[in-house]
Order: C-alpha cells, then structure tokens, then sequence
C-alpha cells in the first residue's frame, strides 16, 4: 500500500450510496457494534466517556456494510467482527482531535508539534468537501474481532435465526428477547489480543509492528498478537478495505484517505445525514436511556400504561443489557 500523502488532494467522484445502520435490528446484525464514543457499553477510553456529538448508531456506507457482511463469512467459527466507530459527525472529530493534542502537550510537546502529531491518528475537522475526514465519509471503519465460547457460539446462530424472522404483532417479543440475548453474548465475548487498546498512541499500535520484530525473540504472547492482527487484516483486505497502517484497527474503502493508498478512485465525501438515519437514531438513542433505567431500578417518567413496560423490564433484569433497538413494538416504550 502506498503513503496517504496528499490523500486530500485527490478529487471525488461522489456515488451517492447512502449511510445504513449496523448491529442489532438492522440488516446487517451479523456484525457486532460497540458505540465506543457514545459510551454504550462503559467501554469508552476516554475520560469523559462521552464525545459531543457522538451517536449510539454505527452508521457506515452502504457499501462498505456489504464489504463487511461478507467479511463476516470468511472468519472461522466463533468468531465476529466488533466495530466500535465508523461515520463520524464533525462535532466528535473535533472533540476527538482535540483529546489526542492534549494528550501529546501533557507528554511534553509544545501546542504547535502537538497538533502536528496529533494528526497522525486523528484527522483536523474540516467542512470543506473537497477533504472531508476519512470517518465523516462513512468510508472508514475502526474494528476488532470478538470471539465465543463453543457454548455461546451456539447459541448466538440460535438467536440469530429466531431474531431474523420478518416481525408480526405476534412475534416482536421473541425477536426483541432474541436481540437483548444477543448483545448479551456479544459483550461477554472476549477481545482478541491486538496489543494494544483502541485509539492508543504508543508505536504498538502500528499494524506491522510485530511483523517487524525478529521471529526468534517473539515471545508466545507477542506471536498471538500478530497471528491476531493478520487474521484481522485477511479478511478486510479480501474484501477491498485497506488499512491505515498507523492504527491495526482502522480500515478504509472509498474515500480519499483509501484512494491514496490503494490508487483506485474516490467515491465518498461527506456522507449525508439523512432523515431515516435521524429516525434511526432517535428510536435506538431513546430506547437505550428507557433500558438503562430500568437497569438501574428507576420507573420510567409518566403512566405506566403500556403493555410492554413488564416484558422490556423483565429482559433487561434478565440479561443486564443496556442496549437500545429499534424494533418498532419495542420502540414504543
């Protein structure tokens, strides 16, 4: 792959595809998704947890869902793939440049040299859509893989084929219970040793950096990293993502940041926010602060005067999950 030099000078050719969700009750449930910025799951690395502006909704290009769909297939059994950030506002690429300059000034650096560096991991904010971010295209994507138990491996293609059926008046419940059980599953599941966590910035975190090393000082710890990190990058790369190779984590497809690396054309700017993606994520963003209530003991505000209160309660108490969804029975609450 090449060098990302000048990928901001390369011209796009806009194809239009619009953004679609992934993970749970969407058509792309086979990929697992974390909002790590939002702070779904307590999994957030940074200190406030929260990023302004960030969604609870991982929102790629349609395309690039399709890329990963059937990278899904390629993994051995057990095995998923887990994105934690894909398009991105413009509000959360800020906060998030803003974070990696004050972390490299607290290592030392001066304001200037920071920003610099800074920019080795994250992109500036720019609303010029000449030179959008990679992530504010929908065309980039940070991910792991997760893997299961036998057990939990089993009974997650179980809850699948039950959370997939067409829904009816009469089977929302099962395909609601189906999808809890589910993220359940998916965040019991354990996180590949890449060596490093995400969004670190240590040298680790470049995708070769073990390949790099002399075979015969691996340690046997260090071999799994990089046997981790090369499965992780056959199967993106079979599908056409490439790889930025600063971060193991994050891949590319259609954007000027791929282009640049990869020769072939640009066909993503900014990606449009639209009113289906708005709806999307009001439903999952409301249904997940109602389940984290009832988690937590607290009744929500108001009557309670819908049939579905017990039964939504009565998963939450059984799973623990904090989750959000979209069905739309479910939704109503």
């Amino acid at each position: 792959m090449g060098s990302v030099d000048g990928w901001k000078t390369l011209s796009i050719k806009e194809c239009g595809e619009p953004l679609v969700p992934l993970g749970p009750f969407s058509p792309y449930r086979q990929i697992a998704t974390d909002a790590i910025y939002f702070g779904a799951a307590n999994s957030s690395p940074y200190p406030m947890a929260k990023l302004d502006g960030a969604l609870v909704t991982i929102f790629v290009r349609e395309g690039i869902a399709n890329r990963l769909a059937r990278a899904t297939t390629m993994l051995p059994p057990g095995f998923m793939i887990l994105v934690w950030d894909a398009y991105r506002t413009l509000s959360v690429q800020k906060a998030l440049f803003d974070y990696f300059v004050e972390v490299l000034r607290g290592r030392g650096l001066s304001h200037e040299q920071a920003i610099e560096d800074a920019q080795k991991f994250v992109s500036i904010p720019s609303d010029d859509p000449s030179k959008a971010p990679p992530h504010n295209t929908g065309g980039a994507v940070d991910l792991t893989l997760i893997r299961f138990t036998p057990a939990a491996w089993k009974r997650m293609r179980m809850l699948t084929k039950a959370a997939s059926v067409k829904e009816t008046a009469d089977n929302w419940r099962g395909i609601f219970k189906a999808e809890m059980e589910r993220l359940q599953l998916i965040r019991q599941a354990e996180l590949l040793d890449m060596g490093t966590v995400f969004d670190e910035v240590l040298p680790q975190t470049e995708t070769c950096y073990y390949e790099g090393l002399d075979e015969r000082q691996l340690t046997a710890h260090e071999r799994k990293i990089r046997d981790n990190r090369r499965l992780l990058h056959q199967v993106m790369a079979a599908v056409g993502l490439s790889n930025y190779p600063a971060e193991w984590w994050h891949y590319d497809g259609g954007n000027q940041f791929a282009a640049a690396r990869t020769g072939e054309g640009a066909i993503y700017g900014p990606a449009t926010f639209s009113s289906e993606n708005e709806e999307h994520e009001a439903i999952r963003r409301g249904h997940h602060f109602r389940c984290v209530n009832f988690a937590e003991g607290r009744q929500p505000r108001g009557k309670i005067e819908h049939e579905f209160y017990p039964f939504v309660r009565d998963v939450v108490a059984q799973t623990g999950n904090l989750r959000h969804t979209t069905q739309p029975m479910a939704a109503a609450i």
